[in-house]
């Protein structure tokens, strides 16, 4: 294709494409395509888009030649060119290709049990552990690994990962799958603990929530959750720092059967993931929806969905702002990860607004907008929305369990502990 010739404008015209007036019979719309957007085109997998998915195993998968197994994309609204998700099935008795590669990336392990072989470039000897189903690993930037499938049937693996934002730097995919740097300080020395799973629990950086160091989750599902309440009353969490990730680290929190979160906003990127019970979310744009859609004749704004153990949801679809709120419908507990989610304190890793925070600043993920910071209380929620949930509740034999007196002023804050 020729190379187009820049016609500088004369007089007061404007230079651009635009549509002028009532003279021009078509508008032009330029939109470039991005490397990443690009690399997914030339794997040729299906990709699943939309604000969630009640279940991603019953994605459909196309062959992966380049992984050696099947695999379908998973591109949320508020994370294309950011996040990169997958779900990837490996054979029976069967092992991915081993791979390598420049960016960070996680997986939860949907179903199946096998293991993961690890090693440095230039090393003979590798290291290894076990999975099962929700299991939840990260691999070290830039190493060689291998999943391997030690059952009889096909195992599924979710995997988000930090592709689209390296891929788009480079824009060479010889230096992302092609590069030989080891990361010492990331996968380095003694590596005879590596992947011993973690358990002393640390105040996260920067928030002070609970924090545990630990590179392998033998079981995210039902692993211990220290006491939160930031979210809500019973509210448990923690974040797993894994693999020295700063882009994908994320946290995992639980709500009791009967209670929900307070609506919170933060900007596009979070992606939550459920690993245990049933549970539901809102999510609606701060503007033009504001704190009570419903009783603002904007309840058409507010989306909706539903997911349970590997289901996901884009919390904030954004672009700008977007209240949401959790909601554990189900007779179980609602454990959800979200596993997009960056290292507190990076300020260009993205992931849900986690973003940088100066000393003595008010956080304001901890606070309610009554105080500076963006949660809505439960006193000042729109009416519909204790409604709806209790009809979800009796719908499945479950029943409201949050205490009357947050619905007040003065429990605004108060902090429940769990049953």
């Amino acid at each position: 294709m020729a190379k187009q010739q820049y016609i500088e404008p004369v007089g007061e015209e404007r230079a651009g494409w635009h549509k002028d007036g009532e003279s021009k019979e078509k508008s032009y719309t330029v939109r470039m395509t991005t490397a990443w957007e690009r690399f997914l085109k030339e794997e040729n997998l299906p990709i699943f888009k939309g604000i969630g998915i009640k279940d991603s195993r019953d994605l459909p998968r196309g062959d992966w030649p380049r992984v050696g197994g099947k695999g379908t994309y998973i591109q949320l609204l508020g994370t294309n060119n950011d996040t990169g998700m997958f779900v990837v099935e490996v054979p029976a008795r069967g092992a991915l290709n081993p791979q390598r590669h420049l960016f960070e990336e996680r997986y939860i392990v949907l179903d199946g049990r096998g293991s993961v072989e690890v090693w440095k470039e230039g090393a003979s000897a590798k290291t290894s552990f076990e999975w099962q189903q929700w299991s939840v690993f990260g691999v070290p930037l830039n190493a060689n690994f291998r999943i391997i499938n030690t059952a009889s049937s096909p195992a599924l693996l979710l995997a988000v990962n930090s592709a689209p934002r390296m891929i788009n730097t480079f824009q060479n995919k010889s230096f992302i799958f092609d590069n030989y740097f080891n990361f010492e300080d990331r996968f380095g020395g003694n590596l005879e603990d590596f992947w011993k799973p973690g358990e002393d629990f640390e105040p996260q950086p920067v928030r002070g929530r609970a924090q545990i160091t630990t590179n392998v989750i033998p079981d995210a599902s039902t692993t211990y959750l220290p006491l939160d309440n930031n979210r809500g009353p019973g509210f448990r969490w923690v974040a797993p720092n894994m693999v020295g990730n700063t882009m994908i680290q994320g946290w995992i929190g639980e709500y009791p059967s009967g209670r929900y979160a307070k609506a919170h906003n933060h900007a596009a990127g979070a992606v939550l993931v459920c690993m245990r019970g049933k549970g539901y979310s809102f999510t609606w744009p701060k503007e033009e929806g504001g704190l009570t859609p419903w009783e603002n004749g904007k309840g058409d704004l507010v989306r909706m969905q539903e997911y349970w153990p590997g289901g996901m949801i884009s919390a904030a679809p954004g672009p700008a702002n977007w209240f949401h709120q959790h909601f554990a419908f189900g007779k179980d507990p609602f454990r959800i990860f979200n596993y997009t989610g960056n290292m507190p304190g990076n300020p260009a890793s993205g992931g849900g607004g986690g973003g940088f925070v100066e000393e003595g600043q008010l956080i304001r993920q901890h606070a309610e907008i009554t105080d500076g910071g963006n949660a809505i209380p439960y006193h000042m929620e729109d009416p519909y929305i204790r409604k709806f949930f209790e009809q979800k509740l009796a719908d499945e034999g479950a029943s409201l369990n949050m205490p009357e007196e947050v619905y007040t002023a003065q429990g605004a804050n108060i902090t429940i502990m769990a049953d």
